[in-house]
């Protein structure tokens, strides 16, 4: 049988004390990097899992679940901070949220530390796909929101189909003249935007295609952006309701006004939107915590792949384009 390793062995191998490989494993920034990096790859290859709590290693259950999340300033994370809660609560667990802040580094201390703490499974908006085998080695149960991967179990909204549902939206308003702004040119609404594009025959234009960093709340060349194109749209379509905020303050600076002259429609459908009265694409957030609370304590689960299909919210942002196609 082989030994389980302890805190002590650990250090042994990696030839530091005891207290700063637990400083590692809780999360503690004051590690040496080089230290902390030889120290995490012999907890990986050794599938070292630490226990806290000699009181939740006996009863094999802490009864706590563990939720990392990318960025907890959008307020589509807060969303699911709040349905998490709600269902593991209905679930008698209680849950504790780490926010990663876009680092992947950050989001591998989480991951030791919600390890530490022995929680039951682990809710996942990942950064990189590293942490994400990191935890597959470690036949760690947890489940990935947000997004899709192969061979990951995941619990996502279907954001092509959301692209194609704000697209066919705008489309119906006489719209055909439609920029996406968001990240880069892999991001699946753009794709969505595009494949309905493409079933009805028509050119999207590379320059409706603005990318930025969704992350970033200032957009500081925005303005330079929109200055560049040639043959502006009539439409938008945001990555998120921050990104549709500030491009209505750009806009506004240029006289165009929503939606008397210009129809915008975001994704998301925070509270952003719906001050704002902003046509969104909401993502069934609700269903998508549900999901993922059901797959980490189903014992018996097989891999889940669960896409959710996305609902669109129809305001005042988006209007009939009066010009006859």
């Amino acid at each position: 049988m082989k030994k389980t390793l302890t805190m002590k062995d650990i250090a042994k191998l990696a030839g530091v004390s005891q207290p700063t490989v637990s400083r590692v494993v809780n999360g503690n920034p004051t590690v040496d990097p080089e230290v902390r990096a030889r120290i995490e790859k012999i907890i990986s290859d050794q599938g070292f899992k630490p226990n806290s709590s000699a009181k939740t290693l006996r009863s094999n259950s802490s009864k706590i679940i563990g939720v990392i999340l990318f960025d907890l300033s959008n307020y589509y994370y807060l969303e699911m901070i709040k349905y998490v809660e709600k269902v593991a609560g209905e679930n008698g667990y209680t849950v504790i949220i780490l926010n990663s802040q876009g680092d992947k580094y950050l989001e591998k201390e989480h991951i030791l530390n919600l390890q530490a703490r022995n929680v039951d499974g682990i809710i996942i908006a990942p950064v990189a796909k590293e942490n994400l085998e990191f935890l597959k080695n470690q036949n760690e149960n947890f489940v990935i929101v947000d997004c899709t991967l192969p061979n990951y179990p995941c619990v996502y909204t279907s954001l092509i189909q959301g692209g194609k549902i704000a697209t066919e939206h705008l489309f119906n308003l006489n719209h055909r003249k439609i920029c996406f702004i968001g990240a880069d040119k892999k991001n699946t609404k753009l794709l969505g935007i595009k494949e309905f594009f493409s079933e009805k025959d028509l050119n999207f234009s590379d320059e409706w295609f603005i990318e930025t960093d969704p992350t970033n709340a200032n957009l500081d060349n925005l303005s330079l952006k929109l200055n560049s194109i040639k043959d502006f749209p009539t439409a938008f379509i945001t990555s998120n309701d921050i990104i549709a905020l500030n491009l209505i303050k750009e806009l506004d600076k240029k006289g165009l006004y929503t939606p008397k002259d210009i129809s915008i429609l975001s994704f998301d459908d925070t509270i952003i939107s719906t001050a704002l009265n902003i046509t969104s694409i909401r993502h069934p957030v609700d269903l998508m915590m549900k999901n993922a609370i059901d797959y980490l304590l189903n014992e018996n689960k097989l891999p889940i792949q669960k896409s959710l299909s996305p609902i669109l919210i129809e305001r005042d942002s988006t209007s009939l384009l009066d010009i006859p196609f």
